[in-house]
């Protein structure tokens, strides 16, 4: 895969990481615990499968810019590797050119 396929698939996933942000922003912190359904922050644009992971876990991939949250199925071993494995829910992270445009696209750093 070429480097600007990498970077465009990386900003496909960086689409659904700012609406995850923004579900964030709408949950109680008190709740930590509590199972959320975030959008699958894969690289495929037409996806519209839901992700339910507890806030914690969530901040926890989100401690790494290159870190995304997925749908199991939907990892893309071209560009990512799987760094974690949850019931409902794969944490990849972004490699070469994909990780570099993730990195700096990160809206915490």
């Amino acid at each position: 895969m070429n480097e600007e396929s990498e970077r465009r698939l990386a900003r496909n996933e960086i689409l659904f990481r700012d609406t995850n942000e923004a579900i964030e922003r709408g949950q109680w912190l008190a709740d930590s615990g509590k199972h959320v359904r975030f959008r699958c922050e894969c690289s495929r644009l037409d996806c519209n499968r839901a992700v339910p992971i507890t806030l914690a876990d969530y901040e926890q991939v989100r401690r790494f810019p290159r870190r995304f949250v997925l749908a199991p199925g939907h990892e893309m071993p071209e560009i990512e590797t799987v760094v974690d494995r949850g019931e409902d829910h794969v944490v990849v992270e972004k490699k070469d050119a994909a990780g570099e445009t993730a990195a700096a696209a990160d809206p915490r750093q």
